[in-house]
């Protein structure tokens, strides 16, 4: 990465090596809730105040665990050069949007009840913090040698 690229991130927003953080702590988090999701590990899910997944529908969350352990994956490997990572950070960003619009009519619209009072707006504030990091980044940083 050239000094221009650098200077220019920096001066305009959000440091690469801000954006590899946010990035790294997303990845974490999302791998986190992936392997509590694909281990089934019913009693930190209860102690947490997420629902234990019912027998008959325990494929969805094996699925959803999958999927969040593959998206952690991925944002984790696009961190180590977040310049050359747009692509990947879009796809972070429209996943999390996909899933927040889900949580939000399936509580409003459908009306199911929240496990936990604290949980949801914790698990969504944090990931709201996270695309707004890499919403800032993919924004404000134009690194020269981004395509190249």
């Amino acid at each position: 990465m050239s000094d221009h690229s650098i200077a220019l991130s920096k001066s305009t927003g959000m440091s690469e090596s801000a954006a590899r953080r946010v990035m790294r702590a997303d990845a974490v988090f999302n791998l986190l809730a992936g392997l509590l999701l694909q281990l089934n590990l019913t009693g930190v899910l209860t102690a947490l105040g997420w629902p234990a997944p019912a027998p008959e529908t325990r494929v969805y969350a094996l699925v959803l665990g999958s999927a969040l352990i593959g998206l952690s994956l991925t944002i984790w490997v696009a961190s180590r050069r977040p310049s050359r990572a747009r692509e990947a950070l879009i796809i972070s960003i429209i996943t999390h949007l996909l899933a927040g619009l889900s949580i939000l009519y399936e509580i409003f619209i459908v009306g199911v009840p929240l496990p936990s009072p604290w949980l949801l707006p914790a698990a969504v504030g944090v990931q709201v913090l996270f695309v707004l990091g890499q919403a800032i980044y993919l924004v404000t940083a134009r690194p020269e040698n981004a395509y190249q």
